[in-house]
């Protein structure tokens, strides 16, 4: 795995949230300190997912590790990557989210077919773990962001390219508005098959 940490939580999903959402509030502290003393930042994504999975202990006498086998935990990893892409500090699958909801303020943010994988997912924002500039600034233009998404699976792209400009006209910094944004205006320019436009983004990284 790398540089990346997998932990399994086994009740709710919800307490996988909260812990993520304390681990990105801890790390805000941290950096706030880092500016302070000259010290380098640090960022981290985290993707979290629900779902069924095989845990058990592979190997022989002399090589034996724990390991986790589950399509659930594929996903996770790929929602991980996709906080660089969509500047989230946390992603949620809308497995996870929908059983977590009313917990935790949110948005979705798309709906992407990762790499490996035929079947689309919904994704989620958890705005709660974002610092506190930008979780003020995206719980103001909640409304409008979820507009946007709205009218951007419904084909109305001009309807959308005008709520995302709401939003970054407010939150400039938003990384996710300004990507629909780009979105649609390549799409009003270029044009597309109403028929067989989905609004599913098929992703090919991991």
């Amino acid at each position: 795995m790398g540089d990346g940490v997998m932990a399994l939580f086994p009740n709710h999903p919800g307490d996988a949230v909260s812990s993520a959402i304390a681990m990105q509030q801890e790390l805000h502290s941290y950096n706030a300190t880092a500016r302070d003393t000259g010290l380098h930042e640090i960022n981290i994504g985290i993707g979290l997912n629900t779902g069924d999975m095989m845990l058990g202990t592979l190997g022989e006498a002399n090589r034996m590790e724990g390991s986790v086998i589950s399509d659930a935990v594929n996903l996770a990893s790929r929602l991980e990557g996709l906080t660089k892409i969509y500047g989230a500090g946390i992603l949620v699958s809308d497995v996870t989210h929908d059983a977590s909801a009313g917990e935790f303020v949110s948005r979705r943010v798309d709906i992407v077919a990762v790499k490996g994988k035929e079947k689309p997912v919904g994704i989620y924002e958890i705005i709660d773990g974002e610092p506190d500039t930008s979780r003020l600034l995206k719980e103001k233009t909640l409304v409008s962001f979820s507009d946007g998404v709205s009218y951007y699976q419904t084909q109305n792209f001009e309807k959308a390219a005008d709520c995302f400009k709401t939003v970054l006209g407010t939150n400039a910094d938003d990384l996710t508005a300004d990507l629909y944004l780009a979105r649609c205006q390549t799409l009003l320019r270029e044009g597309w098959d109403q028929a067989s436009w989905d609004g599913i983004e098929r992703l090919q990284i991991k």
